[in-house]
Order: C-alpha cells, then structure tokens, then sequence
C-alpha cells in the first residue's frame, strides 16, 4: 500500500520524490511521560539517590506536584517537544486517581499552561494492569472522557490511543479477532459520542510483533522503547552511539514490515540498574554508557533526519516520540538536572528551527 501511495504522488506530482520526502521542519515530536515520582512507590530507591546523582531533576526527586508539573510542560514546549503521552494504569480495586503513576496526567489538565502541549495515552497494559473483557466497558468510559479534551492529541482527526503490551492484549482477550472486535467497539462508541473513532496504536519492536499488532486490528504501529537492539556487542556496558545506529536500522526495518503507518521511537538512553533486584538481575544486564546533552542531541537529530526522509512510512502528522521525558530510574530522561547535566540542551539543539506542527 505504501508503494501504491508513492506511485500516486509520483505520477500526479513533478519532482514528487521532493513531495514525499524531506519536507524539514513540519513533525510533531512527542516523549513518554512516566509518573512513578510521588515518593509513595518503589521508585525512588536508595541505590537510585545515592549513586545516580546525576539523574535527579532541579526539583528534587518528588516531582509529581502541580507546581512541578506546570514547569515541566512550559521547559518541555519551549524545547521543541510538542506533546506528551503518559503511561496509563488501571486496577479494578483502585478508581485511576487512586494509582500514583496518574497523577501527573490530573496536574497536567489543572495546569495554567495546559494549552503548550497536546498529551494522550499510553495504556501500561503489562504488569498486573491487564485491560481485558471484564474491564472493557469501564476502560472505555474513562477513555472516552480523556479523548474528549481539547488537547487530546488525534491522529487522522480521531484520538490515538497507544497500548503498550499485544501480548497481554491476547492473553486477556484469548485471540487477535476478539481483541479486534473490542477495538471495533471503542470506536463505534467514540463515533456514537460525537468523536470521529479512535486511532489505535500497538507497541512491537520486531516484524512478528508488528503483524500480531496489525492482525490485532491497529491502525498505527509505533513503540515504547527499543533498547535491546543496541546490544550489539557481549559488552555489559555500552556506547549509547550504538544504540543510535541499531534504531535507525530498526526503524527501517519496521516501517517495511507494517502495512499500516508508523511511529517511530529514539531509545535515548537505558540504565535501569538503580532499580535492580532478584527478580530483573538489572545489575548483571546490558547498559548504555556515555548519556548526556550531546547524545540526546544526537538521537534527536537522529529521529528528525529519519522522519524527514521516510515520510511515506509515517502518519499524516508526522509523529515521532522519544523515551522519554522522565524514564530516570531506567536511564532515559530529558528533565534538567540538579547536578548541571540538563539533557534538554541536547533536545533544543536537534530541533533548532524546527516550526512546531500545529
């Protein structure tokens, strides 16, 4: 189908390979937004705090506050980011304001500078947040009452709505035409209530995860992080450079294997040893060395370069994400620090002259 649409634009458009490609300055760039900051969850360890310095942010590392928060859209829109999509969580014995890592979204809607930056939602549908037959009706009630705020971020004119795990959707479900047919029915709601559907979004880092996402019935392939294809080398401690070059590769490599768009993915960094225990062995794992303001300046530009030359491949709104804004306990973050490394001077620089797509 892409090609189709290449051929299109080709016949009907002189130069037309101008028209597909490098059209500079016109994505939407996004990051993840994680709220594990509260001080009331495991986050915050003490390996964290006292060995990792240089990860704690300017405000201390409790940033899930309202005067936080209003700080944090107003640095983050100033760089050039122009959304955030935040990692969603549900329990059927909690209401979503009781679960900690949602309070973030709540500060962010309260927020006096709200209109800098669209958001929409990650569902963190892994871990014991499983979204399934039994909770559907409720999830989309809550989904539907996001989806309707004015900065809802929509692609194709609808919301998108991103699912961080199909295997968890498969397990709940039981098989990929019922996991269709609950998607099918969100959007008939979404339709029923005035909305124009719902764009739904499945996390896959392999050509097999792609299919089972599309067969699941997403109409956009995107992911959360991709930081194993930068475990090129037996090494436990890796250059983040090769995890620049490994995405590239990869990007490509799922762009071809989808039949439906794209969104594309800059692992910034991947550290998650600060959160190591028995169970993960985080501490014995492959990690990227050499973060900072000059490497996210890197994989930004990395990320834009890709976008400007593969535009066939993406959505119509151009929409890259990065992992993420605050992933500081994994190693992957963009929050200035309290020690001086502020990784969004990497961020300003990679988009520099960019026009913030509207």
């Amino acid at each position: 189908m892409k090609v189709l649409q290449l051929l299109v634009v080709l016949l009907f458009f002189p130069g037309g390979s101008d028209v597909c490609y490098g059209q500079k300055g016109k994505n939407k760039i996004g990051a993840y937004y994680f709220d594990g900051w509260s001080g009331t969850t495991f986050h915050i360890t003490e390996d964290l705090k006292a060995n990792y310095k240089d990860r704690e942010p300017v405000w201390g590392w409790v940033t899930s506050a309202q005067k936080t928060v209003d700080e944090q859209i107003a640095l983050a829109s100033e760089s050039g980011l122009d959304f955030f999509s935040f990692c969603w969580y549900y329990r059927k014995d909690k209401t979503v304001e009781e679960i900690p890592n949602n309070r973030a979204l709540a500060f962010y809607k309260q927020s006096p500078h709200v209109k800098k930056m669209e958001y929409c939602l990650l569902v963190a549908n892994h871990g014991g947040y499983d979204a399934g037959p039994d909770t559907w009706e409720e999830l989309s009630r809550l989904w539907l009452a996001e989806f309707k705020h004015p900065q809802y971020l929509k692609v194709n004119k609808k919301p998108l709505l991103i699912f961080f795990d199909s295997n968890a959707l498969l397990k709940s479900f039981g098989t990929e035409s019922a996991v269709g047919a609950a998607f099918e029915q969100l959007r008939q709601r979404a339709k029923d209530e005035g909305l124009a559907g719902v764009t739904i979004a499945i996390c896959s880092g392999n050509p097999a995860g792609v299919a089972r996402a599309e067969k699941c019935g997403a109409d956009v392939v995107t992911g959360y992080n991709y930081h194993s294809a930068g475990f090129t080398t037996k090494e436990q401690a890796i250059p983040i450079d090769s995890m620049q070059t490994a995405e590239q590769r990869l990007w490509g490599t799922l762009a071809s294997a989808a039949d439906k768009p794209y969104i594309p993915v800059s692992t910034v960094g991947w550290d998650p040893r600060p959160w190591s225990n028995e169970r993960n062995n985080y501490q014995e794992k492959p990690y990227f060395t050499g973060f900072s303001d000059e490497s996210v300046k890197n994989s930004v530009k990395g990320l834009v370069n890709w976008m400007d030359t593969h535009t066939a491949d993406l959505t119509s709104e151009r929409i890259g994400l990065l992992y993420a804004w605050n992933e500081n306990g994994e190693g992957a973050w963009l929050t200035p620090g309290k020690t001086g490394l502020n990784p969004l001077h990497g961020l300003k620089a990679a988009l520099k002259g960019r026009k913030k797509k509207k």
